[in-house]
């Protein structure tokens, strides 16, 4: 059985450094600068009419804020669902199979480098010479055809951060 979906890979925002005295490092959640960005990149997001069925994050402090912000914005058909599967380190084959259960179409998945990176570059089939850079904040989106083990995917887009903040056409300082 082929199924074709839609995947957007969400970085999250800018949150505090790895070692910060006060945070674990699963808690690091994100800085005021990183919100205030985030902010602006979920507006952005909305201009350009983004949509999915259903919004995904890792459990991690710093993603699951970044979702929870989108949510605010571009408002989902559907809750925040926290999924183990897109913590750091995670295997790609086994959070396919489980979309391949799903009955959604589209996928917004909130989560970490270098795994977001990874499993992009993983999809697109990309070599040994290849790769993916998702800056904090950086939206991609995949058209993946699902038929595993194997699948095919088309690059729609990758936006850096910067680009989903001008979409607002609000000017900031940074």
């Amino acid at each position: 059985m082929t199924t074709s979906i839609d995947l957007y890979f969400l970085r999250h925002g800018i949150a505090f450094d790895h070692g910060t005295k006060g945070f674990s490092e699963d808690e690091r959640p994100l800085t005021e600068e990183g919100k205030e960005k985030m902010q602006r990149a979920a507006e952005g997001m909305k201009r350009l009419e983004l949509s999915f069925d259903v919004l995904m994050s890792s459990p991690l402090v710093r993603a699951k804020q970044t979702a929870e912000m989108v949510r605010k914005v571009l408002h989902p058909k559907k809750e925040l669902e926290i999924q183990e599967g897109l913590l750091p380190g995670k295997s790609l084959q086994e959070f396919l199979k489980m979309l391949q259960t799903r009955k959604e179409e589209s996928f917004l998945l909130v989560g970490h480098e270098p795994t977001m990176s990874q499993w992009i570059h993983e999809l697109l089939g990309g070599g040994a010479s290849s790769s993916v850079e998702m800056k904090k904040g950086a939206l991609c989106q995949l058209r993946v055809e699902l038929k595993l083990p194997r699948w095919d995917s088309e690059l729609i887009f990758l936006a850096p951060p910067k680009v989903l903040r001008l979409m607002t056409g609000k000017k900031s300082g940074k």
